[in-house]
């Protein structure tokens, strides 16, 4: 259950995207996995991840990797027990909607070089506020790549993190840096089985204290900081083809092959006309996924609505049968997922 430190807006949100989660993803692997990259670290993983869920009262920075969009936060948010702030880009949450985001959700606006100039002062609030966040014993969660593809594998790591770790450093704060690899079947729509591992703190005060110049230390954080978060992120290339990977991992069995095909069928009303508007809207770039996730979840419940009501209007002597049908429909979803 969310920490009761969730605004209310936040705990609605936060179960209707879990809800959301549960058909979307054939399944989310949380924890240790199988895998001879890190078959030995797997009980260590498996009883740091416990103690994440249990003791949240410290500074922590969570460090992912970005390969699905606004997916990527949504999917580890709804995993985790207690409030975070996220880092996103500054002319996404000011340009869409009027600026709406950040008022609404705790997200922290970073901007970039190709912003301009001017924009880039706003980073040093930005900062200020990861710190404030950091003083109650928050939580932040910065995508250190920086850059989102739809694909395996870590791209190399900008300096913000290190940045924003050295500055900690320098401020005497006791901040935990996580590292989070998160992997996906595909980037393709619903269906996809998914992993969230988190690996130990990195030990990162050693490289602070022998650093000469924050440069050296960006330079040793990154290093270290990559390593960790590779150990979280498999790569299926390694052990085979992917969809023999993701098989091996998570296997569908055959009434699960059989009720997807059914729930395709009795959900391409719905499912059709939401990927034709999340193509259209994304045009081929990699926020598909991610557009396809929100489309369902303002769509889908809307339309169970429509379908009762209409029903009930068409056959009011057979509500009940109605309202089972309708009910049936997310379960179908959910068994052929």
């Amino acid at each position: 259950m969310p920490d009761k430190r969730l605004a209310p807006h936040i705990w609605f949100f936060h179960y209707w995207a879990k809800a959301v989660c549960a058909l979307f993803f054939r399944v989310v692997l949380r924890k240790g996995f199988e895998s001879p990259k890190i078959h030995e670290h797997t009980q260590r993983l498996h009883e740091h991840t416990q103690r994440l869920h249990e003791h949240t009262q410290r500074p922590r920075l969570y460090a992912l990797n970005h390969t699905n969009s606004f997916l990527d936060p949504v999917l580890f948010a709804v995993q985790r027990r207690h409030p975070l702030h996220f880092l996103a880009r500054g002319d996404v949450l000011y340009g869409f909607a009027w600026g709406i985001l950040p008022r609404i959700f705790p997200l922290l606006p970073v901007w970039r070089k190709r912003e301009g100039q001017a924009q880039l002062k706003g980073n040093y609030s930005t900062f200020e506020r990861c710190f404030e966040v950091w003083k109650q014993d928050g939580a932040v969660v910065i995508f250190s790549e920086g850059l989102c593809l739809n694909r395996v594998g870590l791209k190399p790591l900008l300096k913000g993190t290190a940045r924003l770790v050295w500055q900690s450093y320098e401020r005497g704060l006791d901040l935990e840096v996580v590292p989070v690899g998160v992997c996906y079947e595909h980037f393709n729509g619903t269906g996809k089985a998914a992993r969230v591992s988190m690996g130990a703190p990195l030990e990162w005060r050693n490289l602070a204290q022998c650093a000469s110049s924050p440069a050296h230390f960006y330079q040793s954080f990154n290093a270290a900081l990559a390593s960790a978060m590779s150990d979280c992120m498999v790569d299926p290339e390694e052990t085979g083809s992917a969809a023999k990977f993701w098989s091996v991992l998570s296997p569908r069995m055959a009434w699960q092959r059989m009720a997807r095909l059914l729930s395709a069928f009795l959900h391409f009303p719905i499912a059709a006309p939401a990927r034709l508007l999340s193509k259209a809207l994304t045009q081929g770039t990699v926020h598909f996924d991610s557009v396809y996730f929100v489309v369902l979840m303002l769509a889908y419940p809307f339309s169970l609505l429509l379908l009762l009501v209409v029903g009930i209007g068409f056959f009011p002597a057979h509500a009940l049968v109605v309202c089972l049908w309708v009910g049936l429909l997310p379960a179908i979803a959910w068994m052929g997922r």
